[in-house]
């Protein structure tokens, strides 16, 4: 019975409806094996999806040239900062800018989504490491359970050798499922990242002369 419970958590966490333990589903359209989220892999942003004002031209590149502009870029990029206060920041600085809003505002969106992209790039490539990990884990659960299968099945059992393997097939797919519920949350980070990309874009756009 308590091998059957063992064998049983592990394959429910190892996100299977059968006896044959095997790595879980990937969506059709994902090309990366490693990917572990159910929305599709993209990597970088496109700024025709989250930018509604006039072309950036220059500042789309330039924006270092504009200090103050980088700056606040840099401090409303982190998601620490309400959206409120954050919208509240980006007007008082187009108000300070005077004659130079338009340029300003360009150069801190342009500051923005180069933040903004270069962070969400590097959340998709640390969840293709998590992805690539959790393969590997489930690689090293399906093997353990072949050896506690091995272990049962010896004339005679070797008693000693499948309590061993039951306990490290338990705890092993305890860290698996814990990991797998954190990957869960994590796939949404990409997501919110946009959000606040285009929330942030739109009163900055709405600012502008």
């Amino acid at each position: 019975m308590k091998t059957r419970l063992m064998v049983g958590l592990a394959v429910l966490a190892l996100g299977v409806a059968g006896p044959a333990v095997a790595a879980p589903a990937r969506p059709a359209a994902l090309t990366d094996p490693d990917w572990p989220c159910q929305s599709i892999r993209i990597e970088h942003m496109s700024l025709a999806t989250v930018w509604g004002g006039p072309p950036l031209g220059k500042f789309g590149s330039e924006w270092q040239k504009y200090p103050a502009a980088t700056a606040l870029a840099v401090k409303l990029a982190q998601r620490r900062v309400p959206l409120a206060a954050a919208k509240a920041e980006i007007a008082a600085f187009a108000k300070s800018a005077g004659d130079d809003r338009k340029d300003q505002l360009l150069a801190f969106m342009g500051a923005l989504f180069a933040q903004l992209d270069h962070e969400r790039a590097e959340v998709v490539q640390g969840l293709d490491r998590f992805g690539a990990r959790q393969i590997s884990y489930a690689a090293q659960i399906r093997s353990e359970i072949t050896a506690l299968h091995d272990a049962q099945d010896a004339q005679p059992p070797d008693q000693k050798k499948v309590s061993t393997l039951e306990n490290k097939v338990y705890w092993d797919t305890r860290v698996f499922k814990s990991r797998k519920d954190m990957m869960s949350y994590a796939c949404f980070v990409p997501d919110k990242i946009e959000q606040r990309l285009f929330a942030l874009a739109s009163t900055t756009a709405s600012l502008l002369p």
